[in-house]
């Protein structure tokens, strides 16, 4: 149960932290700033709950890697809804960035995903995101605490 939660919140934030024509890159601009802020935003809810998860917090600074992850997303978005749906996606993500998390649960369904939870996971691969979160997550530590059955007791615990 623990790790269906874990992994839908994560799909979630891969596909947060995630060339077409000339406005894209407003849009990928965008897209950087409110993914680091959500970020953030999650961070601050999981150092609440278990402090020590911050020595081992993802850096989610964007780099060409992210930034090859987000194009390939927000094409995908395009795709399969045009630009309306990523104007909306993104319009989603800024309101989520500043609500207040309170659960992983919460935190896991308050997530803006563009698609169905199906075309997400099929995207979140496709794209490369869930690699690299599970990369970065595995780099800094994060993805061994998450493991730990205590954290997670702390995190999923009211």
């Amino acid at each position: 149960m623990h790790k269906i939660a874990l992994t839908a919140a994560f799909t979630a934030a891969a596909l947060t932290l995630i060339s077409a024509p000339a406005f894209a890159q407003s849009e990928l601009d965008r897209l950087e700033v409110v993914s680091e802020a959500v970020a953030q935003n999650m961070a601050a809810f999981l150092v609440a709950r278990v402090p020590e998860l911050a020595d081992v917090m993802v850096d989610w600074e964007w780099d060409a890697e992210m930034r090859e992850v987000a194009t390939c997303t927000m094409d995908r978005i395009r795709t399969e809804g045009g630009d309306q749906a990523l104007t909306d996606y993104l319009d989603a993500l800024e309101v989520f960035s500043t609500i207040e998390i309170t659960s992983m649960e919460q935190m896991g369904a308050a997530t803006p995903i563009p698609f169905s939870n199906d075309v997400a996971m099929q995207v979140a691969t496709e794209c490369r995101a869930m690699e690299v979160s599970a990369r970065r997550m595995q780099e800094s530590g994060m993805m061994d605490a998450m493991m730990d059955p205590a954290i997670m007791d702390r995190l999923m615990g009211e």
